[in-house]
């Protein structure tokens, strides 16, 4: 007898079904594929009429198209490489090398991306060039040079981005072209990739001590950039103010934050000193925000002095005195040149700051614990303490002091 089931299933249909065995069906499976991704992307990225409102730039929509746009744009996708490419350092030595990196630097860059040849050296040789063909923060927009190399940058292992972020000269011109780009927020992730000290991919890892140092450099960069290519004293300010609270709310130690940030805020203060912004440039809550900040970073220091002295709307003289009174005649006298004639320059305008407002008082004092820094300097007489009519100049020349 022969014996049946007690379970009746139909039989399973078949999941995997049978590849295209000739040209034709092949073309016919591709054009199938093809006519349904795009109708798919049609639905999701639909084409933008004249009365319609552009799409929201925050959108994950949004950003997923960015994200294709640029594999899409990648040199590895448009670029062919030559089938012999001879190092990318005698392509540059040569005469037509150096023709084509002067007139087309950016395409130069694409070759070498595509090839495998680009590098830290030859990326600073194309953004230098490009520079120099640039005539305006548009110039450097339309370029798209910081674009190319950021791609460059997330395909690359991490021994390539270390050694990218690690060529001063290579991001001072890099930075210039992100702000330009408006890719402030790349520069920010590499920032904070830096606090980690691992920049990510393959040899990514970095020693904490040049993790720190590669920080610094590149945020000085950044908000140098900010300040030159982007939207002035005020934005640069931001900047930086934006990456000390991403820095404060990070695992980072305490003692980690002074050195990664104050040679920031210190280029910022001589910029200061030197362009002396005014409330139009950088208001007066984000100056006093920025001031608050060196104040914790570094307190009781002559940078304090000098962010307090020229603040664009309440320029404040007393932190400057103060770190006078407070300063040794063999510390001073053991300073290099150039901190004393950081510090000269600070203490002309808080000279100038007590005669516009006519602290006599405050001036006396100053006088005599400038001169007890220079031993042959004698200090003021009391009748010259008295006078009260000396205008900025003659009491500079009283303080021989020797500006440039």
């Amino acid at each position: 007898m022969k014996g049946t089931s007690i379970f009746q299933f139909k039989s399973w249909p078949k999941i995997h079904q049978p590849l295209p065995r000739t040209p034709r069906e092949s073309q016919q499976l591709l054009n199938a594929l093809t006519s349904s991704f795009r109708r798919q992307l049609d639905r999701a990225y639909p084409a933008v009429s004249n009365d319609r409102p552009l799409p929201n730039p925050e959108s994950s929509a949004h950003a997923t198209d960015l994200h294709l746009q640029n594999i899409l744009d990648n040199p590895l996708f448009r670029i062919v490489p030559a089938k012999t490419s001879p190092p990318e350092a005698a392509v540059l030595r040569s005469i037509e090398g150096q023709r084509r990196l002067s007139e087309e630097p950016m395409v130069v860059f694409d070759e070498l991306a595509a090839a495998g040849s680009a590098t830290a050296a030859t990326i600073n040789d194309c953004l230098k060039s490009q520079l120099l063909l640039a005539r305006s923060p548009e110039d450097m927009k339309a370029s798209r040079a910081a674009g190319r190399i950021v791609n460059w940058y997330w395909a690359s292992d991490g021994a390539s981005r270390q050694s990218l972020l690690r060529t001063r000269s290579a991001t001072i011109s890099l930075t210039k072209f992100m702000v330009a780009e408006g890719l402030h927020s790349t520069a920010l992730k590499w920032l904070e990739t830096l606090m980690s000290n691992d920049l990510g991919s393959k040899n990514g890892k970095m020693t904490e001590g040049l993790a720190r140092q590669t920080f610094s450099h590149l945020l000085v960069d950044l908000v140098d950039a900010e300040l030159h290519t982007g939207n002035g004293f005020g934005s640069a300010i931001a900047t930086y103010l934006r990456v000390c609270q991403m820095h404060f709310q990070s695992t980072c130690s305490h003692k980690s934050r002074k050195p990664m940030l104050l040679a920031a805020a210190a280029h910022l203060s001589r910029m200061a000193v030197e362009q002396k912004p005014i409330r139009d440039e950088v208001s007066e809550a984000v100056y006093d925000h920025f001031k608050d900040v060196v104040s914790v970073l570094s307190p009781r220091s002559l940078l304090v002095a000098s962010v307090a002295v020229c603040h664009p709307t309440n320029p404040d003289s007393r932190p400057f005195l103060q770190f006078v009174e407070n300063l040794s005649p063999i510390k001073f006298q053991a300073w290099n040149e150039a901190r004393r004639d950081a510090f000269f320059e600070i203490g002309t305008e808080a000279l100038r700051v007590l005669v516009e407002r006519k602290r006599y008082r405050d001036i006396s004092r100053l006088e005599q614990n400038i001169s007890a820094l220079l031993p042959e300097k004698p200090a003021p007489t009391a009748t010259e303490r008295s006078d009260t009519h000396l205008s900025e100049e003659e009491h500079l020349a009283r303080l021989n002091w020797n500006f440039t």
